[in-house]
């Protein structure tokens, strides 16, 4: 596809995602405030259309891992901006997603978030972080699934980066299990920095529960640790198993 070509696509995916996002912001606020069954058809009809017009094909597998009647963490490694949209087509039912304050800065899309009533995480403010920590685990006691992406940030490449310890120091409290999902190819798709879009495939694989019954006895810091491996292990297996395909269909391809 070449760059003019690009562009044009670009402009019509983002066109679509802040049309649709403006009318979710009229239509939570005032047709159906506080319906959140209908605030996730939308949300899930929106992430439909952006798939669509991005020519972007979604390969997602282990959707039987997914809990049935269980509030859960839904962790997810990130590697571009429509990884919101992807994982919203791959979970199913009710949650809230948390995200870096910065972002409910932003026109609209901000305005969005405050009405979905997603979770702003404090980065820079031990007290304030420590507030949000308490609201979390509040939510998910009130039966509210939690989507976050550990890394804290987008990934310039295909690396799995750092976890951050707050993604995990709540679970102590709230006692859940977590579904990690591992998106690989969102990247090729549209890269950190740059807002152009490309079509392609993403493969979303949907991984078993992970519990954390034996260690919630640790110190927090031990915990967090512990707790971090279990999830960091699950993903890199199949992000790397993945990787390896990858790099084979590139030798044997003509």
């Amino acid at each position: 596809m070449s760059k003019p070509v690009r562009i044009a696509h670009s402009i019509i995916w983002w066109t679509d995602w802040i049309t649709i996002v403006l009318l979710g912001i009229i239509f939570d606020s005032i047709v159906w405030r506080g319906n959140r069954k209908m605030y996730r058809r939308a949300e899930n009809f929106w992430a439909w259309t952006l798939m669509k017009l991005g020519g972007i094909k979604l390969e997602i597998t282990g959707s039987e891992n997914l809990p049935k009647n269980e509030t859960v963490v839904y962790m997810a490694n990130h590697q571009s901006d429509i990884d919101w949209p992807i994982v919203c087509r791959a979970r199913a039912g009710q949650y809230l997603d948390l995200a870096k304050k910065e972002l409910f800065d932003v026109p609209v899309f901000g305005a969005y978030m405050r009405i979905q009533k997603y979770i702003p995480i404090e980065r820079d403010s031990i007290r304030k972080s420590f507030k949000t920590y308490k609201n979390i685990v509040a939510l998910i006691e009130s039966d509210n699934s939690i989507v976050i992406y550990p890394e804290g940030t987008r990934s310039y490449n295909r690396e799995l980066q750092k976890f951050k310890p707050f993604s995990f120091a709540f679970l102590q409290d709230a006692r859940v299990r977590v579904v990690p999902v591992a998106i690989d190819g969102s990247i090729d798709i549209q890269k950190k920095g740059s807002p152009l879009i490309s079509p392609g495939k993403v493969k979303v694989i949907i991984l078993p529960p992970i519990s954390f019954d034996d260690i919630y006895n640790l110190e927090t810091k031990e915990f967090c640790s512990a707790a971090s491996d279990r999830v960091r292990r699950s993903l890199l297996d199949v992000l790397e198993k993945s990787e390896v395909l990858r790099q084979a269909e590139k030798i044997v391809a003509p």
